[in-house]
């Protein structure tokens, strides 16, 4: 990758701005997905984003109408989203953050929509002044949305404006997964990293772009990884900071639970040993999520701060 992507996903947020992108990822979770778009099956429409305000306003009210559980018996995450850490989150969800400004910052940047394989796509599309600029499309993670790629779209796309080179440009692509932001939510089963790699594929060539290079992190990274073997004439490249480097055998060791194979250095060990503390104490989540979603998602569709915990 080009040195713009350095230089753009090093832009460290502010903890109030952590708090802005957590409580703006909250919303677009749970906002209704408005589309103010012309019609076309499988064109490319233009997008804006317009929340009701009667839509904010019963967020706000069930965000103040939260029922508290009790404090966490332990002194630290293991039981989970801490009480002291969460309430002052809900508290300036719920009275101090202005969803106006995230809608400001979406809509500052050109956004569309366009159908793949059934679904309504969303994304945010800026070309670079620099002619020779590479496409880039941008795939954002679990739980997240665009919004958490924002402030890479100027130092990408205007390098020069950022103490780059004119051939570090890109023209970027970010489109919001299915499901997430204002993409549609899919109907049917099937859409993981296979599936949505290939709409990804349909939406550079549809944009124009037969060869491009894909970035991703979280889940994300798994969606450049599946591109990048998928589409071998589209993808020239790859660039994930999430990436999935676990050897089969202590793989499976990890997952039935058996003690790491004999020969590892030191620093191997600490990694088995931190990759065990997530498969037997920090998977319970995940595992929930893929047998009963359905389930889970009668509690984090109605409450806003139960979404904002699970997150």
């Amino acid at each position: 990758m080009r040195a713009a992507v350095e230089t753009a996903t090093a832009l460290s947020p502010t903890r109030r701005e952590l708090r802005a992108v957590t409580a703006a990822t909250a919303a677009l979770s749970i906002l209704p997905k408005p589309v103010r778009a012309t019609t076309a099956e499988d064109g490319i429409r233009s997008f804006k984003c317009a929340i009701p305000q009667k839509e904010i306003d019963e967020v706000r009210r069930r965000v103040r109408a939260t029922r508290w559980p009790g404090k966490e018996t332990v002194s630290d995450r293991s039981q989970g989203a801490q009480l002291q850490k969460l309430k002052p989150l809900v508290e300036y969800w719920g009275a101090e953050y202005d969803w106006r400004r995230g809608e400001k910052k979406l809509n500052a940047h050109a956004q569309f929509m366009t159908r793949i394989d059934g679904l309504d796509i969303h994304f945010i599309h800026v070309k670079s002044k620099h002619p020779d600029a590479l496409p880039l499309i941008m795939t954002h993670g679990w739980p997240g949305s665009v919004l958490e790629l924002i402030k890479t779209i100027g130092p990408l796309t205007d390098p020069t404006a950022h103490g780059g080179a004119a051939q570090d440009a890109f023209h970027v692509v970010i489109p919001s997964m299915p499901g997430y932001g204002f993409s549609e939510v899919p109907s049917d089963p099937g859409w993981g990293p296979d599936r949505i790699g290939r709409a990804w594929h349909v939406l550079m060539k549809r944009l124009g772009y037969d060869r491009y290079v894909s970035q991703g992190g979280d889940w994300g990274a798994v969606v450049s990884d599946k591109m990048a073997a998928q589409a071998p004439e589209g993808p020239l490249g790859i660039h994930t900071n999430m990436p999935a480097t676990v050897p089969p055998d202590i793989a499976k060791a990890l997952a039935d639970g058996k003690p790491a194979p004999v020969g590892l250095s030191e620093d191997e060990k600490a990694a088995d040993e931190q990759m065990n503390a997530l498969y037997t104490k920090g998977a319970g989540y995940a595992l929930m999520m893929i047998t009963r979603p359905q389930t889970l998602g009668y509690a984090l569709t109605d409450s806003p701060v139960g979404l904002a915990a699970w997150y």
